[in-house]
Order: C-alpha cells, then structure tokens, then sequence
C-alpha cells in the first residue's frame, strides 16, 4: 500500500513536457530572422538550443555578436545569416509548477533573388516562321525555386517551366513575354520580346540577315559561274 501511495506521489509530481507543432521559419541569407516564442504561459526560465546553439550565452564564434532575444517575447533573433545557420532550433520554457514547454523551429535560408537572365535561341522554321526558345534562370539553387511565365506581364500562365517556346511570324507586333522567378522569401521578373529575337531591333535583324546571307552566298555561286563561262567563251575565240 505504501508503494502505492509512492507511485501515485511521482506520478503527480513528475516534471510533464508538452510540445507545439514545429514552427517552421525562413530566413534570407545576409539578413535577420526571428523566431517567434509564445509568451502566453508563465514561466520561469527559457533555454534556447541547436545542434550548433548550445545556450543563449553562444560559445560557438558563429553566432558571436549576432544573437539576442528579440523585445519582450524572449523570441530568438539571429542576425547577418549564412547558409551554415540552417537547422532545428528548439526552445523550452521551463514553466510555474515543474512543468515544461517544448517548441521546435526548423530554419531554412534563402538567398533574395537579383533580377533572372534570359537566354534566347531563335531558329527560322521557313515562311518568314521564327520558333524562339526562351530560357529564365535565376542563378540560384533549384531548391524551391519556380518560374512563371506570362504574357503581358502578370497576364495568363505560359507556362511554369524553365524554358518556354514561343513561335513568331515575321511582321507580327511585339507581345513580350516575362519570366518570374520565385523561391519562398522573395520574386523577381525580366522580360523578353519574340519579336526583336527574330526581327532584331535595328534595320540588320535576324531575319533580314539570314536573308542577306542567302542571297550572298547565291550572289557569289552566280559570279563564279558567270565567271567560268566567260573564260572559258574567251578560250574558244582564240585563234
């Protein structure tokens, strides 16, 4: 019976840990973050912890100068980030009554996307026809990285690919098209024209200038043959 009544004491007594539903945080790299600590309950102490975070008095050089609890919500804020700040953060709060409260923050870093590159690659496809192949990249890492496609810019979706085609006739109006890049912390667009891939801007266009080397090459075969014929006129008119 005593053992009993010992049994019941401990279970009653007993520190009980409750946890949130992990808290998941973006971050951009070079920039702040901070992670969100709810601060309803009473308590009395908080010990923030990562696999590189041992405790908020930082140890680790990493993360010297740029720690601090954020306001009065006793929040994490991590300053000047780099990619090696990714990871599982983990707060506990140790709570009025021996009870204690677990929270994890898994923290993903993304670079803020610069304006995307597009690459244009027209092929004439034959009566004054140009198919353009456009290519968006972002110089960024694929990881949760999508482009959009629309045309004018924010219209309808193209197309949600890297690479769109786009088939131009010659003579058409200029319909641009623009390229969105967008990972979870940020976006950014460019926009190219199917006609001045083809048509090119100045008077000299891609297709005028594939023109005017056909007819070069044309120009010098029918020199040449002239020039054969008139050789060899002169050679039987001599004595």
């Amino acid at each position: 019976q005593l053992y009993g009544l010992w049994s019941t004491f401990l279970i009653l007594y007993l520190p009980a840990t409750s946890f949130c539903s992990p808290k998941r945080v973006n971050g951009i790299l070079g920039e702040s973050v901070v992670l969100p600590l709810d601060s309803g309950m009473m308590f009395k102490s908080i010990t923030w912890s990562a696999p590189s975070l041992p405790r908020l008095v930082v140890e680790d050089e990493r993360y010297r100068g740029r720690v601090r609890l954020y306001g009065r919500t006793y929040s994490l804020e991590i300053s000047n980030l780099t990619m090696t700040d990714e990871g599982k953060y983990e707060a506990e709060k140790n709570l009025i009554g021996h009870n204690k409260y677990s929270c994890g923050y898994p923290l993903s870093i993304y670079k803020r996307l610069s304006e995307p590159e597009i690459r244009v690659h027209p092929v004439m496809a034959g009566n004054g026809t140009c198919n353009v192949t456009f290519t968006c990249s972002a110089g960024e890492r694929a990881r949760h990285l999508t482009y959009t496609w629309t045309r004018p810019a924010g219209g309808a979706v193209l197309s949600t690919e890297e690479s769109l085609l786009v088939q131009h006739r010659q003579g058409d109006k200029d319909l641009p098209i623009t390229c969105t890049a967008t990972n979870p912390v940020s976006n950014s667009s460019a926009s190219a024209s199917p006609k001045v891939a083809c048509e090119g801007e100045g008077p000299l266009s891609y297709c005028r200038a594939k023109g005017i080397l056909v007819l070069g090459v044309l120009g010098t075969l029918l020199a040449g043959i002239l020039t054969v014929h008139v050789l060899a006129a002169r050679e039987q008119t001599r004595p």
